[in-house]
């Protein structure tokens, strides 16, 4: 499934697919109105088909051309105010937002429906010549591109009204907050303690190690395809790398562990189960929408946009991603076989490890400004309800401890300083209380 997700997430991010559809599809509604379409008027009275296009040939060919002529100047502009748009983004957000505009359904939609009436345009403009009478122009062909010129017209309206507000910065952070939790709910069980973490003592000697010869980004990881090749093989195997790492060609990526060697077929296998290519997706890596929410709270955070406000968004948004994330169990890090022999230990994503991507950075970046680091410090401590567990509590207190140390050590002024050390005490004791009160309730 995770492959399949995988694939599906890469399919989304092709800007042509869609338009590539609707344009299929309207050529074979104009070659389904050119072939069949006066069988659909037949039995209608002409007073109820008003509507209904009723000029010749010429007239036709005439309508046609000027319809064609003005589809393809508004597409030109559609096209060119896309890329403005896309280059605006990526200097004021990130170069690697462009994948979340191109993913936009909205906009492919918008584009197939232009690509897709100019076809059409054209399929019909060429089956008109003069020497067709008033019987063989197909006048509902000619009505139907027509309706379609002005459901393009209405279209641009909409395009120009999603583009202006696509690239305000806080309905950026809600979409890129959106589909990270999309994908938390799709990576994470909802019930906790349904996966094991634990690592297990590591008893059996190490037999060799599996380079994947391949350099790029993980992807994907088939987890259950490794524990089926190491209960075949009799050895455990120990994965090094995670969805999100970027791996050279040669290294230590799997470790085995047993009383030989793998066959060379069990080696091939166990590189089939990666899915290694150019670039991040989001199919099992948890940092990905973590990163990409950071990349726009650092830009903003640069000298050249100074912009504090969009960082606090950000912010926020990570927030309430960690809420979700610490409700959830995390990804299993061990399979077992049937007979309860653990076959597989992956490196996985902790909850130390997601804190520090979606905080440690900003914090950095923002030590000089006190309105960040209080509502990172306000933030922290409003998760206070939902670290249930040791290491969720230790973590926070962890990054409330880096945080009062950055505002020790900027250049701040006394005022700011105290403000913010305030904030931290208050996070701080918010965290201890509700811990203490979550363990009597347990008790």
């Amino acid at each position: 499934m995770e492959r399949i997700r995988n694939i599906i997430v890469r399919l989304r991010g092709q800007l042509w697919l869609i338009p590539l559809a609707m344009s299929i599809l309207a050529l074979g509604l104009a070659w389904w109105l050119l072939t069949s379409g006066a069988a659909v008027l037949e039995g209608w009275d002409d007073a109820k088909i008003w509507w209904l296009y009723s000029g010749d040939a010429s007239s036709a060919r005439d309508l046609l051309s000027s319809l064609l002529s003005g589809l393809m100047t508004m597409t030109s502009l559609v096209v060119s105010v896309t890329f403005v748009i896309l280059t605006l983004a990526a200097n004021q957000l990130g170069p690697r937002l462009i994948a979340t505009f191109m993913a936009d359904r909205q906009i492919q939609m918008i584009l197939g429906l232009f690509l897709g009436t100019i076809l059409y345009v054209l399929v019909v403009l060429r089956t008109l010549d003069d020497t067709l009478g008033s019987e063989g122009v197909p006048h509902i062909a000619i009505t139907v591109g027509s309706g379609l010129t002005v459901v393009c017209l209405m279209a641009l309206l909409f395009y120009v009204h999603k583009i202006a507000s696509a690239i305000i910065a806080d309905n950026v952070v809600t979409r890129i907050a959106s589909d990270l939790h999309n994908d938390i709910r799709s990576i994470l069980p909802e019930d906790a303690g349904e996966t094991e973490r634990a690592l297990p003592e590591l008893r059996v000697s190490r037999a060799g190690t599996v380079s994947l010869d391949r350099a790029g980004y993980v992807q994907v990881v088939d987890y259950h395809r490794l524990a089926e090749i190491a209960c075949q093989e009799k050895v455990l195997l120990e994965v090094k790398v995670r969805a999100g790492h970027f791996l050279l060609m040669n290294g230590e990526h799997v470790v085995v562990h047993g009383e030989r060697p793998m066959s060379h077929k069990a080696v091939e296998a166990v590189r089939d189960a990666f899915v290694v290519n150019s670039e991040r997706t989001p199919a099992q890596d948890l940092e990905y929408g973590l990163r990409q929410l950071v990349e726009i709270a650092l830009r903003a955070l640069s000298p050249g946009i100074n912009d504090p406000y969009t960082a606090v968004a950000v912010i926020d948004r990570l927030g309430a991603a960690l809420e979700e994330i610490f409700q959830r169990s995390l990804q299993a890090a061990v399979w077992r076989d049937k007979d309860g022999n653990v076959r597989v230990i992956a490196q996985r994503s902790d909850v130390q490890s997601l804190t520090d991507m979606a905080f440690d950075a900003i914090r950095q970046a923002a030590g000089q400004l006190p309105t960040v680091l209080i509502r990172i410090a306000d933030v922290l401590g409003q998760l206070a309800p939902v670290l249930m567990s040791t290491s969720t509590r230790e973590t926070v207190l962890g990054h409330l401890a880096k945080l009062a140390e950055t505002a020790k050590e900027e250049n701040l002024t006394p005022s700011d300083r105290e403000a913010v050390l305030t904030r931290i005490e208050q996070a701080r004791g918010a965290v201890t209380t509700h811990f203490r009160k979550g363990t009597l309730h347990l008790l």
